[in-house]
């Protein structure tokens, strides 16, 4: 890391309270001892971890083991914390932000770590109470209240990773529940149909209701909702529905800034905007894709860590980078692991399904390199895989195929190409 030109009592101003944003915030005061940190967020929790709110609906943890930033943490590291005040406008020209209590911010160098929010069901009787969304704590408070009040069957709509989550953590508080799906498969971004169908079995020894290709017409209910009216002309009846239908950045603030916008906003490999002085880190930014070589978003936790390390660290003025991200997710259902990494389609595949097992290995091959993979079951061998696709390490078909029965990390020489080329 090279050190630029290192300055005093400079004022770090933070929008956002979750993964990026505290991991900026850590990494500025390793850097600078003496800058001004302030975070303000729109939630009145400290930080938490969003990925672990369906254990907590499931009973499984308490409030306190979701915490990733403790009150002493804050004070610990000299950050003054603005809690349940959200961010209305930010001038860059007058490097200032504006909370919608009215208190004013200046800053030196600020990060939007603003994240991402549920997208949201367009239809007669959406408005409903017991129509939910997960997004944020005071979400999985409403629902656990929900749950404890009414034992009627839950609806579960959409097949994503928050969705099968919540799923899982339904079947848990053993409740009947229905899913509704509009692709053909479930977790659709990172599964193929083979893969899907290894979930479902398994759902469907658990009774687990799966509408697929089938959208969400209606909720009807009086003073609630009390069924649901489906597109294959089914009605369902249920006291609760949890919908999952994928998020949105959180761009609204920076409208008419001037900063640059896609679908979230565009950073460089600094995670700095088009802007001075101004960052973007998290669900919001959208960096580099590395196998597509183009900006796109990418909703996941590690690399909203690595982002808000990377953001901070050019914030308080030592030069790092960070080269880009890759569609990489990681689940567990009813037992069953699943990683999907990189590309879903290439020139060449290789496949294995295991006969009565829910074991399944693809691996996806483009140009002479591993540019994608999807294991299911055993999934041991997905950090050699995930550095192969990484590090783009020339790798041909037969010196993979030998390992797709029996698993990969068992080759010393396939450990020893991931290791040839040192992550960037």
């Amino acid at each position: 890391m090279k050190k630029l030109h290192p300055e005093k009592g400079k004022q770090y101003l933070i929008i956002g309270n979750s993964a990026a944003g505290i991991a900026a915030a850590r990494e500025i005061r390793r850097r600078d001892p003496k800058g001004r940190i302030t975070i303000v967020s729109d939630e009145r929790s400290f930080g938490y971890s969003r990925v672990m709110l369906p254990l907590y609906i499931a009973g499984k943890i308490g409030k306190k083991e979701m915490v990733i930033a403790k009150r002493d943490d804050y004070s610990r590291l000299g950050i003054n914390l603005l809690r349940g005040d959200p961010v209305e406008s930010i001038d860059p020209k007058g490097q200032r932000v504006v909370t919608r209590k009215g208190i004013h911010f200046p800053y030196d160098q600020l990060l939007v770590a603003t994240g991402s929010s549920p997208r949201t069901l367009k239809i007669p009787g959406s408005d409903l109470p017991g129509v939910h969304y997960l997004r944020k704590i005071d979400d999985a408070d409403g629902i656990r209240k929900d749950l404890s009040s009414s034992p009627a069957p839950v609806l579960v709509v959409g097949g994503g990773l928050v969705s099968v989550k919540t799923l899982e953590a339904l079947i848990h508080k053993k409740r009947k529940v229905y899913m509704v799906i509009s692709s053909n498969r479930i977790l659709s971004q990172m599964l193929d149909e083979t893969a899907s169908d290894l979930f479902l079995e398994a759902l469907r020894k658990k009774e687990i209701s799966v509408h697929l290709q089938t959208d969400v017409l209606a909720f009807e209910g009086n003073e609630r909702v009390e069924g649901v009216r489906l597109s294959d002309g089914t009605f369902l009846l249920c006291s609760m529905a949890i919908i999952g239908k994928g998020v949105k950045p959180n761009v609204g603030l920076l409208e008419g800034t001037g900063i640059r916008l896609n679908e979230g906003v565009v950073v460089d490999e600094r995670m700095a905007t088009n802007l001075s002085s101004i960052y973007a880190a998290g669900d919001v930014a959208e960096t580099i894709d590395l196998l597509k070589k183009k900006h796109q978003g990418q909703a996941i936790w590690p690399l909203a860590v690595e982002g808000g390390r990377v953001a901070g660290t050019n914030m308080a003025s030592v030069s790092t980078f960070l080269p880009g991200g890759m569609r990489m997710n990681v689940v567990e259902l009813l037992g069953i692991k699943a990683v999907s990494v990189g590309a879903e389609e290439g020139v060449d595949l290789l496949t294995h399904l295991s006969p009565g097992n829910p074991l399944y290995r693809k691996l996806v091959f483009s140009g002479g390199r591993l540019t994608g993979f999807l294991l299911v079951g055993d999934i041991h061998c997905a950090g050699v895989l995930t550095s192969l696709v990484k590090n783009g390490t020339p790798v041909s078909t037969s010196a993979l195929e030998e390992g797709l029965e029996r698993g990969f990390s068992f080759s010393p020489k396939l450990r020893s190409l991931a290791g040839q080329v040192r992550f960037s």
